[in-house]
Order: C-alpha cells, then structure tokens, then sequence
C-alpha cells in the first residue's frame, strides 16, 4: 500500500466523464377522435338521406302526408252529411240540400232545382216512448202511407224518388259482360263457382264410328329430301278423296263441319276427341305432336277424317309464335316452302292441311302455298286466295269457336256457325280440345237437327279444285 503512488489523480482528474446514453422511447399520443366523429357524422347524414330520398321515390304523396300527420286532434271526416249529428251542436239540422252544386250532387241533375232531401236518421228522439211500452189509449194520428215510388225510366229520378220516400236504394243490377262488334262476350258474366267440366264427364256423342280403310297407299306417296309427301296416283287419284271419310246426306239441309285443332299435345285431350266425338267430326293433329302416326292411325280407326294443323303468322306473333315450322311472312318462299313439306312429311293417311293463320293468309306468299298444297292433292281448310288453277280443295274458317274460352263465348259463335251454315249452305267450326269446349259442342250437335242442319266431314264442305282447262 505504502509503494502506490497518487502522484497521477490529477492526471485522471483531467479525463472528460464518460457519458450516459438514453436510448429514445416512442412517447405514447393521444387517440385522434375527430376521423371516427367524422365517419359516423357521414353515416348518419348518408343513411338519413338514402332514407327520404327512398320515402319519395316508394311512396306515393298522399302516404307520406299520412306519415307526416301526427296532429293530436281527433281524425275528422272532410265532408258531414246533412241532418247527422248536427242537432247535438246546437245547429238546425239543414232539411234539404239543392241540387247543382256540392259533393252531394248526383251526376247528371245538374240545375233541375229539385230538392235532395237529407236521409232522415234512424235515431229516435229522447221523448219518444219505447217501442214496447203500452198504448196510453189515444189513438197515434193516422199517418198516411206513401205509396213507393213508381219505377221510372230515368235511374237518376228513380234515386231521387227513392231518397225522398225515405227508403233505402235497390241493389246495383248485375252488369252484362262487354261484348266486341260482332255480340261476343269478350269476358265471362258473374255466376256461381261451378266445378269446370272434366274429359271424364263427357257422355259423348253416338255415331258410326265404323274404321276407315288402311292407309297410307302407297302409289299416293313419293320420297323427297323433306321425306314421304302425298301426291296424286298415277290414275289421277287425289289423296284428300282417299283419306277421307265418305259420306252421304240430305240435300236439303244446311252443311257443317266441326274440325278440333292442335291435337296429339295433350294426351286427355286427344282420346276424348277421338273416343267421344261423333265421327263425322274432323280431327287435326298438330306437327308437334309426338308419335303422331300413332294417333293418326287411331282416329281413323274410330271413324275420324284427319288434318294436319299447319302453323302460321297470326295476329300477336311474336308474342304467339307458331313455332319452328311455322309460315311467316317474313321469310322467303324457299324458306317457307321447306317449313310445308316438313310438316306435310310429318304423317301420312291424313286428307289435308288445316291453317289459323290469319296475317300469313292475307299476305302475297299464301297463293304460292295454296298452288304447293294444290299440286299434292290436299284439300285445305282456312283463309286464302290463288290463281283459279292454283286453289286446291278449300274451305274458309267460318269460327274459331272458343277462341274466348268461356261458356257464353261459345254458345253465341256457335249459333254463328249455325247461321253461316243456314244462309250459304255449308260452313266449318274450328274448336280447341278443352273440356268446356267439347262439352258445348256435343250440345250444339245434338240440337243440329232441330235447326235444319246436319253434320258433315270437312271433306263434305270444300269446293273441289276446277278441272285442269277450266277456270
């Protein structure tokens, strides 16, 4: 100890002092609230907004004065009738309004100066004694009873009457169902709810329902790129003499031909229409119908003539279109060409084409289609002109008998038919298998002979085509 030396403090006096290093901390800041009360400020502006401008656009002016009335006042009515509830108030009850002028007002009596009289109230006075009570012994002042009022032939006078006898209005009468320019209903009248008809329902209707010969014959076939297509035999035989069904009548009674259309869709409705209708009716199968050779072969086994339905441009197309094979005047004659002989190759044993298509009908294409239908020897039912050596076996439409499927519908173009069928001779119903439909029809059938009118195939109305050479 006594050997060191201290001789050199000063020197360690002189060093500098050895610094001290804090390291820097992140200082913990304060929560920023103003970008969350912004936020939400937005929000609530933003939905309340959204809000109203969805109130204004959904809901109609008058709902949204509904919502904005929150008045405590009682609800009170914008208009007080006469003599109710006036006499309370310490106001003479009015004993009449005039008429020409006010809400009261009846339409139509407009300054007649006659006198509307407030419907008298039902509430007895205070002092009048109860209906039970027992008679005093003086007899009530006769009171002199008011005839009713005669009917009148003006409604407004007969009301009038009616409200100043004091007695209650006769109950609206039924309205009649709107009818188009020809005395249809174009929509069905009130009446109970009845059960609408089944195709089991139907009783059917007797007849000779004999099976006509086998076909097709083949020397009236040819094969072509569209497939087998009916042509006249080699002894000038016509395929819609062949296929039909032969029939012989009086002479002296009004013809009518009833053809069902657009069959082979719906199975019910097929063999109810092959099973149940007498077979002098016409049955016609659409081209969309499948195994329809099948069904072909069936109605000619029950008696049936068979027509092919070829679809058309009608009124409504686009929105009712005839389908894929469907003739249309906006396609070329090539076009619709191929669409006749797709559909003619469709079946085979069948006399004709029956066609609906009314726009199609009356457009230039249709005597190009009516000398194709008149150069395979087919008989067609429906609307149409050509050249007089280009018209083949036809007969026009003369109803489209449920074309307004309801029961009064029916019955009226029914009696139409009856009346064409009376003033020209012969005339052709086209129908739709619905069960209403052949329901009324079966009933129209049995009542043909009491109206001097006999049911014929459709084969029976056509006017045959002119020889070749004549015109």
């Amino acid at each position: 100890m006594a050997g060191d030396r201290h001789d050199d403090l000063d020197d360690l006096d002189e060093d500098s002092p050895p610094e001290i290093v804090v390291d820097d901390y992140p200082q913990k800041k304060s929560l920023n609230l103003k970008p969350i009360l912004t936020g939400l400020l937005v929000l609530v502006l933003g939905g309340g907004l959204g809000g109203a401008v969805y109130l204004f656009s959904n809901y109609e002016i008058r709902d949204l004065i509904g919502l904005l009335d929150i008045a405590d006042s009682e609800p009170r009515l914008s208009m007080s009738l006469p003599g109710k509830g006036e006499a309370g108030k310490g106001e003479a009850a009015p004993a009449a309004v005039a008429i020409g002028g006010g809400l009261l007002t009846p339409p139509g009596v407009s300054g007649r100066g006659d006198i509307l009289k407030a419907i008298p109230d039902d509430t007895p006075p205070a002092d009048a004694p109860p209906p039970n009570a027992p008679s005093s012994g003086v007899p009530p002042p006769a009171v002199a009873a008011s005839p009713p009022p005669a009917s009148s032939p003006d409604p407004e006078a007969d009301a009038l009457a009616r409200l100043e006898a004091g007695s209650a209005p006769p109950p609206p009468a039924a309205k009649a169902a709107p009818v188009d320019a020809s005395g249809i209903p174009t929509q069905p009248s009130p009446r109970t709810a009845d059960k609408p008809p089944t195709f089991d329902q139907l009783a059917g209707v007797k007849g000779d329902s004999k099976p006509l010969p086998p076909a097709p014959a083949k020397d009236l076939l040819r094969k072509t790129q569209a497939g087998d297509l009916p042509f006249p035999g080699p002894d000038g035989r016509q395929p819609w003499q062949v296929y039909s069904r032969p029939w012989s009548g009086p002479a002296d009674k009004g013809k009518v031909a009833v053809v069902v259309v657009d069959l082979g869709l719906d199975k019910a409705a097929t063999e109810a229409a092959i099973a149940k209708l007498p077979p002098e009716v016409t049955l016609a199968f659409s081209p969309y119908a499948p195994s329809l050779d099948k069904w072909v072969k069936k109605a000619r086994d029950f008696g049936h003539e068979v027509l092919l339905v070829l679809p058309a441009e009608a009124s409504g197309y686009p929105n009712r279109d005839p389908g894929p094979y469907g003739l249309l005047t906006s396609l070329s004659p090539e076009s619709n060409l191929t669409r006749l002989e797709t559909v003619m190759a469709k079946a085979v044993g069948y006399a004709g084409l029956v066609s609906l298509g009314g726009l199609y009908a009356a457009s230039p294409q249709m005597a190009g289609t009516l000398g194709v239908v008149r150069d395979h020897g087919l008989m067609f039912i429906g609307s149409g002109a050509a050249p007089p050596d280009r018209v083949p076996a036809i007969a026009p439409v003369a109803g489209v008998v449920d074309s307004d499927p309801f029961r009064e519908a029916i019955d009226m173009r029914l009696n139409q038919v009856s009346i064409a069928a009376r003033t020209k001779g012969r005339a052709v119903a086209a129908v739709t298998a619905r069960p209403l439909s052949l329901a009324r029809l079966m009933a129209w059938i049995n009542d043909l002979e009491g109206q001097g009118l006999v049911l014929t195939p459709a084969s029976a109305v056509v006017v045959p085509p002119p020889a070749p050479g004549k015109s």
